[in-house]
Formats: C-alpha cells, sequence, structure tokens
C-alpha cells in the first residue's frame, strides 16, 4: 500500500510541473523574451540607377538594367501596416546649414520654437529646386520605420526635402495601396488612410532620377505626390500633377 501511494505521488508531481512548464522556454540559463520585430520589412533608399552595385556573388550589376529589382514586383509584398504613414515631415523655418563630412545639416525651427535638423545627403529627393537658403520655410520627410538618434535637437535623416513657394503646388509622401472602396475606383491610398489620389493623362510619372515610369505599376510604391487642389474630406482627395516613385532597398526583392 505504501509503495502505491508513494507511486501516485510522484505521478501527481510531475503531472503538475509539466503543465506549469508548458509553453516556457526551460532551457538551462534561458530568458524568456518578446517576440522579435520582422526586420526583413524596413525599406530604404538605394544608390540611384546607373551606379554599380555588387551583387550577392561579388560580380557586379548594372542597376540601370536591372531596375525591376529596385521595387515591389507586383505590388503584393506590404511594407508595414496600413493605418500609419510611412513617411512622417517636420516642417519649420531653416536657421542654420552646415556641411559635414557627406552630410548637409540644415537647422530648422518649427512655429512653436521647436529646434530640429534634417539630414540631407546625395540620395535626397529634391521634387523642386535644390536651392536653399536660411530663412527658407521647408519641410523634410523621413521614414517613419527607421530607428531614430536619442539626441537633441532631434536629427532626422531625410528623404525628400522642399522649399515652400506660393505657387498652388502641394507634397505629399506615402506609402500607396489601391482603394477598395466602389466609388473610388482610380484611387491609390496612402497606408494612413489620409489622403488618396488619381492620375490621368496630364500627370507626369518618373522614378526619382528622372526616368519614365508612366507605364509602372503604382501599387505598393513609396511615391512623393505633387498636387493642386483637393477635397476638405477624410481623407482628402486630389488629382496628381505628378508622382515621383522613390527607389527601395533591392534586398527583399533580390
Amino acid at each position: 500500500m505504501k509503495k502505491i501511494l508513494i507511486v501516485l505521488f510522484t505521478v501527481c508531481f510531475l503531472t503538475i510541473t509539466l503543465v506549469a512548464c508548458a509553453g516556457q522556454d526551460v532551457t538551462p540559463g534561458a530568458t524568456p523574451v518578446a517576440a522579435a520585430h520582422n526586420t526583413t520589412d524596413h525599406v530604404g533608399i538605394v544608390p540611384p540607377i546607373g551606379e554599380l552595385d555588387p551583387d550577392e556573388d561579388g560580380t557586379e550589376i548594372d542597376l540601370a538594367v536591372d531596375r525591376d529589382r529596385l521595387l515591389p514586383g507586383n505590388g503584393g509584398i506590404d511594407h508595414g501596416d496600413k493605418g500609419f504613414p510611412a513617411f512622417i515631415s517636420v516642417t519649420g523655418v531653416i536657421t542654420n546649414i552646415e556641411v559635414i563630412e557627406s552630410l548637409t545639416h540644415v537647422d530648422i525651427e518649427d512655429t512653436n520654437g521647436n529646434p530640429a535638423t534634417l539630414l540631407l545627403n546625395e540620395e535626397t529627393v529634391f521634387p523642386f529646386s535644390t536651392d536653399f537658403a536660411v530663412g527658407d520655410n521647408a519641410t523634410g520627410w523621413f521614414s517613419a520605420d527607421i530607428p531614430m538618434r536619442m539626441i537633441w535637437p532631434a536629427q532626422y535623416p531625410t528623404t525628400v526635402f522642399i522649399v515652400h513657394t506660393d505657387d498652388e503646388r502641394n507634397v505629399t509622401v506615402d506609402r500607396f495601396f489601391t482603394w477598395d472602396v466602389d466609388f473610388t475606383e482610380g484611387y491609390l491610398l496612402s497606408r494612413d488612410k489620409m489622403f488618396a489620389f488619381k492620375v490621368d493623362d496630364n500627370t507626369e510619372i518618373i522614378l526619382e532620377d528622372g526616368q519614365d515610369f508612366s507605364d509602372g505599376i503604382l501599387t505598393n510604391r513609396n511615391i512623393v505626390v505633387i498636387y493642386g487642389l483637393s477635397t476638405h474630406s477624410i481623407p482628402e482627395q486630389a488629382l496628381a500633377m505628378k508622382l515621383i516613385v522613390l527607389f527601395e532597398d533591392i534586398a527583399p526583392f533580390g
């Protein structure tokens, strides 16, 4: 009888221990960690088309010939969750300009007196003029998906940079997708769902290096949209005057 009780006690103890440990990493010395973010969704800027870049096997590829690798193949790759902008903008008056090594540091101050620095390099896209000076009102767009340095004033690696003028051109930058609503056929909707545009025969569509992209796929692209009048609605809607499709990291598509 005593042996039977010992066996039953042992079985119960082992059962309770296994239940308590279920779903946990019990490797000696291991500590449970949170799920890691998917780093393959990162999108970045690549050198302009036409430059040579080493391929995986050490050979060189001509990006002018292999330009389709710079963009998602058919719009089926979604970089990031819809509902959040792909790019964030910062606007202010330029207070100082300084070139440090390969970067141009453009210090700005917003209407509340908050300072920031826009970091421009040779890959920064200028939809309009590349000329700017202290006193100009400027806006820089940077990727919402890249980590930021903990520094004050904040420094933003700037993908798109414009100086504001008095003309009727407006600019927005985001990732755009097909707007799946019956009465919005032909529109593309931004990832943050706050802006939608459509094109017509007069819309100029180019890549950021100036190559024509009028026959290219626009769905699931990072796009600079230049437009005039727009609706006072949510999302804001407009007819695009010009589109600049941004280059992207070729690694996920190679």
